[in-house]
């Protein structure tokens, strides 16, 4: 089968295990002949190059955009890479429109995976914070009539253009993909048909997971947080519970690691206020075997997230053997079963999420059984080789789909 992936920035080779990489070279290692289309970005020196091969025989090409428009990309889609299925990644991809109207043209069916709604800035009030307020659904311009109507009302015209052209695909692609069930509903009020939507989790980079965690006991105990340092993330949360965890467990050290350190003033402010910052460590970015030993030692991995696209950290870290302590929202609350392969607190309750790591901290016989519910259950749901069988079975249906279509319109 001939795969087109088109994304925004999913190839850079210096990060492996973004999902469409790790989906491309799933589906090629299975026979396919996989071709990824994404951003020419001369500021990021992986996103520089027009063309490369990456591992697993993958061919990358980057055209440069003219807005929505990327010649190259087009004419490479009508020629030379011209697909038999073409899967997009992400909502606001500016391939996206011309992408799908061209497959449309051709009869290729067209596929979107979307990777987080609620980052939309159309539909929410606040990305950083998108379940504190209703969201918009009457603002995301998925038609020809809804955009003429915001064009009445006086709305911007660039702003109501842009929002119609990455919007407008929505409607049109095949098959939309959403990483956990309630972002099927969303997608649902938005006027998609539910027979349209799958849900299928991201793949995950397990392999330098396949060892069983070492046995570790940590002396002091180690509470850990990985993530941006961004309100969505909640880290101000868990700088707020570090002194009512210390007084519990006065031995604690809590470590954040983060590439985006944004939100380190404030983290530091919160600690020094709480009296505990000779307790945090900032660890910035990290390689991957330092991320993993982290993990191995970490008594309690807090994720205490105001908002989860999907949840990469919570899956490692189940994958690594370290209990989870997370927040019951979406879709952390789909990778998390509350006391069977983690805890769920519940959202933005400090008091809660303190109580939570402490009873992890004072119960390790409890840790251990999460860990271990929760590393059997990363194996068997969040492998590249278990989404590249349900991706095929998808293909396979929309293609035989859509040539049934194509025969019933030529009789």
């Amino acid at each position: 089968m001939r795969i087109l992936i088109t994304t925004t920035y999913g190839f850079d080779p210096a990060f492996p295990s973004r999902p469409e990489q790790l989906q491309a070279r799933a589906l090629a290692a299975r026979g396919h002949a996989v071709v990824a289309h994404e951003y020419l970005d001369p500021r990021y020196p992986g996103q520089s190059h027009r063309h490369e091969w990456l591992p697993g025989a993958v061919p990358v090409h980057r055209p440069a955009m003219l807005g929505f428009f990327a010649p190259e990309a087009l004419l490479r889609l009508h020629g030379a890479d011209r697909p038999e299925v073409i899967h997009l990644h992400h909502l606001r991809n500016l391939l996206g429109f011309q992408t799908v109207v061209a497959a449309r043209r051709l009869g290729i069916p067209t596929v979107l995976t979307i990777h987080g709604l609620l980052h939309d800035g159309d539909l929410v009030v606040d990305r950083e914070r998108p379940l504190e307020a209703p969201l918009r659904y009457a603002d995301v311009l998925t038609t020809p009539g809804r955009l003429a109507a915001r064009l009445a009302r006086g709305g911007h015209p660039r702003r109501a253009v842009r929002n119609y052209l990455i919007h407008a695909p929505l409607l049109w692609v095949d098959h939309v993909i959403a990483l956990s069930r309630a972002e099927r509903d969303l997608l649902a009020r938005l006027g998609l048909d539910p027979l349209r939507i799958s849900v299928l989790p991201n793949a995950v980079e397990l392999c330098a997971y396949g060892d069983a965690p070492p046995a570790v006991d940590a002396r002091p105990p180690l509470v850990l947080f990985i993530g941006q340092m961004v309100p969505r993330k909640g880290f101000d949360l868990l700088a707020r519970a570090m002194p009512l965890v210390a007084r519990a467990v006065p031995e604690t050290q809590f470590v954040f690691v983060s590439h985006n350190r944004s939100g380190e003033t404030e983290l530091r402010r919160i600690a020094a206020e709480g009296g505990v910052a000779d307790r945090l460590t900032i660890a910035g970015s990290v390689s991957e075997a330092e991320k993993i030993r982290l993990l191995h030692a970490a008594a309690v991995m807090a994720a205490p997230s105001r908002y989860e696209g999907f949840g990469i950290p919570l899956i490692e870290a189940m994958a690594a053997g370290a209990p989870v302590v997370t927040t019951d929202v979406m879709a952390g609350n789909e990778i998390i079963s509350h006391e069977h392969t983690g805890l769920l607190v519940p959202y933005g309750n400090v008091e809660a999420l303190a109580a939570a790591i402490i009873r992890l901290l004072r119960d390790r016989a409890l840790g251990a059984r999460l860990a271990a519910a929760g590393r059997s259950e990363a194996f068997a749901r969040y492998s590249a080789d278990t989404l590249a069988v349900h991706l095929e079975a998808l293909y396979d249906r929309l293609i035989a789909r859509r040539a049934l279509r194509q025969v019933g319109e030529g009789l």
